[in-house]
């Protein structure tokens, strides 16, 4: 192999394939520690695996390992990401999983320096969310939501516990009937990193609930299915993908031109809490956010709609 890298300088040295697999070895160890230290998702998982592996081929041009790195290369590689049209959120990520990688390595002595300490994460833009309508709102869950193709009034729940209770889509796809305490009122909802929390419900998600239960989930449900709440039409646990085709059916169903996502419901849950003149904390709880800066956007959309309130009615705005 060493004289073939020889000849053709595209081929890398069996000591520098030697010095990549080590860096793979490193890169899995590193995955792994995050998982049992941060228990994070599987999704955010592959991601930071693709990202070392294109910071790894950026390096391996130069005939450099991931431990050879130094903050040159690296303000490189997030330099190509930007002009390959990466888009702000992506490099944010990208430069996220790289000073996590050389955290853990020069705190396990892989690195003596650690060359990501000084790279800062691109500027993100303050992006407001879109959310519904209370008339919007209203008008998508009282359509009928009758389809062949999903199980009669899982569509009707499905929306309800979006915007009754503003989950993320992942939370909804793991939710088991034993999630729900009907006597108290609520459903215990696990989150990021695997933390629980509880989420009121109200009576339309109640309502939705025991119809599903009683009809619709009776109807699919196999030996197989278990505790999964939502089933498709073959008895098998909903999927992410699943939920978001049948959010953007509904809508339109509904009349609705614009495109209407799950996330466009969990916004509109906290979007018409805060304006409802919701404790942030308590939004920030229902939400399931770390930290209350990511409920902060919310104030904005409060202040907006006071302002509004203010100019149309107030006699002297």
């Amino acid at each position: 192999m060493a004289a073939v890298a020889k000849n053709n300088p595209g081929v890398p040295s069996a000591a520098l394939q030697t010095r990549l697999r080590a860096d793979a070895g490193h890169v899995t160890a590193f995955l792994d520690n995050l998982s049992l230290e941060r228990g994070i998702s599987t999704h955010t998982r592959s991601a930071y695996a693709r990202d070392l592996s294109l910071l790894a081929a950026s390096l391996e041009a130069r005939s450099l390992t991931l431990l050879q790195a130094d903050m040159d290369g690296i303000v490189r590689f997030l330099e190509e990401c930007a002009d390959q049209g990466a888009a702000p959120r992506t490099r944010a990520r990208r430069a996220a999983a790289i000073r996590s990688f050389y955290r853990y390595a020069t705190a396990d002595g892989l690195c003596a320096i650690d060359p990501a300490r000084l790279i800062p994460s691109p500027r993100m833009p303050r992006l407001l969310p879109k959310a519904l309508s209370h008339a919007d709102t209203e008008r998508l869950l009282q359509a009928d939501h009758d389809d062949a193709t999903t199980p009669q009034g899982s569509n009707r729940l499905v929306l309800e516990l979006l915007y009754g209770c503003g989950l993320r889509v992942s939370e909804l796809a793991g939710l088991r009937c034993s999630d729900f305490d009907l006597d108290g009122g609520f459903v215990r909802v696990t989150g990021k990193g695997g933390k629980a929390r509880s989420v009121p419900i109200g009576q339309s998600v109640r309502e939705s609930l025991a119809a599903w239960l009683q009809h619709g989930r009776q109807q699919v449900r196999t030996p197989e299915s278990g505790d999964t709440l939502l089933l498709t039409i073959t008895g098998k646990p909903v999927s992410r993908m699943q939920l978001h085709a049948m959010v953007r059916a509904c809508a339109r169903r509904a009349g609705f031109s614009r495109s209407i996502t799950p996330h466009t419901l969990r916004h509109t849950f906290a979007t018409h809490l805060v304006k409802g003149g919701a404790d942030l904390r308590a939004v920030q709880e229902m939400l399931g956010h770390a930290s209350i800066d990511t409920t902060q956007i919310y104030t904005t959309l409060a202040e907006e709609h006071l302002h509004a309130a203010h100019k149309r009615f107030h006699p002297r705005s």
